[in-house]
């Protein structure tokens, strides 16, 4: 899988550009604030339904426009291609696949799975669970095929039973979601676990090679205390629930902690070690949905070399050309970037404007 054409028209610094990407490698450089993430971020647009910056779609529109639209061909595997788009005005935002004005957040992330390497990476270690939810979450929705439909059904009985608890009725009309809520909150369970002993199986190996031989544990935190099961836990907790005016205990507040040589990730490596890691993690992830579904998702690495000296720059360029799918990275300079991947697509971004050579 892989974006064949990608066009931006009004989308921040760009009030117009069009790519044909390399299948493969396609390495963007340019001076701070030139747009080489601003490139990235369309992309995550496409892929995502939103964006990785804090601020939001809206003020990605460029100044003086009323709206932005972020399109690409994308290329699939069995030969056919998909047509994704993205667009915001002050309607709101709206996305298309093949036309089809219904489509949701779920059918691009189905449509093109990615995943985004940027120099805040360190927060699936440092920060709090959300972080490591969000990373599992992913895998597990590409790959578990049960765990998306329980979830959202998870979600939908948890937000009832949390209306129910803020507006103080009484317990009979609380605990009437719990049965909905332990039989998805089990499905969603195992799909995780499932998919951790897959990811557990294939991160050692794939963390040895950027990292060394210290061992790496994964820790999975379910989200809810006692051994006697998630309906257990809902009812030994509703005093609390009533008080707190929400549900305290459920997969909504799952974790995945990350050990190394039996410390937190966080203290045991440097910022650098932990940017390898996480790295490490998502390059585990990207094989497993190959090995799983035959897809390989689109990496985007935004600033590769930040905080990475020469080995480690090298060891990972390295490792991502040998996972074979389509990979977008930026540099600041071109000498920055290592042969192993200078045989891929250049592009230069300068005021607004992106050149290929």
């Amino acid at each position: 899988m892989h974006l064949s054409q990608l066009r931006l028209q009004n989308f921040r610094c760009f009030e117009a550009a069009d790519l044909q990407p390399d299948p493969a490698i396609n390495v963007i450089t340019g001076d701070n604030a030139s747009g080489k993430t601003t490139l990235l971020e369309a992309i995550y647009f496409l892929g995502r339904g939103q964006s990785f910056r804090q601020s939001g779609p809206r003020p990605a529109i460029r100044a003086g426009e009323d709206a932005f639209t972020v399109t690409a061909e994308i290329a699939v595997p069995d030969g056919r291609s998909h047509r994704l788009g993205v667009s915001r005005d002050k309607r709101g935002i709206r996305y298309r696949r093949d036309g089809n004005s219904d489509t949701s957040r779920i059918d691009l992330i189905n449509t093109l799975p990615l995943q985004m390497v940027d120099p805040n990476v360190h927060r699936l270690l440092e920060q709090g669970p959300r972080y490591r939810r969000h990373f599992l979450d992913w895998g597990v929705f590409h790959v578990e095929h049960a765990f998306f439909p329980a979830w959202r059904r998870f979600r939908r009985a948890l937000k009832q039973r949390n209306r129910a608890l803020k507006a103080r009725l009484p317990k009979a009309d609380i605990v009437v979601w719990d049965a909905e809520l332990v039989r998805a909150a089990e499905i969603v369970d195992a799909s995780r676990r499932a998919y951790i002993d897959h990811l557990y199986n294939n991160l050692p190996a794939q963390a040895a090679k950027l990292l060394g031989d210290e061992p790496i544990v994964l820790e999975y935190d379910c989200g809810w205390r006692g051994e006697d099961g998630y309906g257990a836990a809902l009812a030994a907790g509703l005093d609390q629930d009533t008080r707190a005016g929400f549900t305290q205990q459920g997969p909504h507040r799952a974790d995945l902690r990350v050990s190394i040589a039996s410390a937190a990730a966080r203290d045991w490596v440097s910022r650098g070690q932990q940017k390898i890691l996480t790295t490490a993690m998502l390059l585990t992830q990207a094989r497993l949905l190959h090995a799983r579904r035959h897809v390989r998702p689109v990496l985007l690495i935004d600033d590769m070399s930040a905080e990475l000296g020469v080995r480690y720059r090298q060891v990972l360029a390295e490792e991502i050309a040998a996972l074979g799918g389509q990979c977008f990275l930026t540099f600041l300079e071109p000498q920055l970037v290592p042969d192993v991947i200078k045989q891929g697509a250049m592009f230069h971004v300068e005021r607004g404007a992106v050149t290929r050579g």
